[in-house]
């Protein structure tokens, strides 16, 4: 849906910066013309439609426990302070 939306508003700022090329043909409408036409394309030929949360998957064995955090670990250190 957020896809299809997207490039209804592609297409619309397009048509927009083409009126303006036409009109005043300067540079200014010009790239923003090809930058419209890139991320159509990309749009169009692109298969998600936005970022999935990835697969994650833990196992432990027998007799053991799963740690999961934020930064390096170290186990079973005898580290006195």
């Amino acid at each position: 849906m957020k896809k299809k939306i997207l490039i209804i508003l592609n297409i619309v700022g397009l048509l927009g910066s083409l009126v303006w090329l036409f009109r005043a043909p300067d540079w200014e409408p010009l790239v923003t013309s090809i930058g419209l036409i890139a991320s159509l394309i990309t749009l169009i030929y692109t298969d998600s439609d936005g970022p999935s949360s990835p697969n994650m998957k833990q196992k432990g064995g027998d007799n053991s426990r799963n740690y999961q955090s934020s930064g390096n670990i170290t186990i079973n250190k005898n580290d006195k302070r």
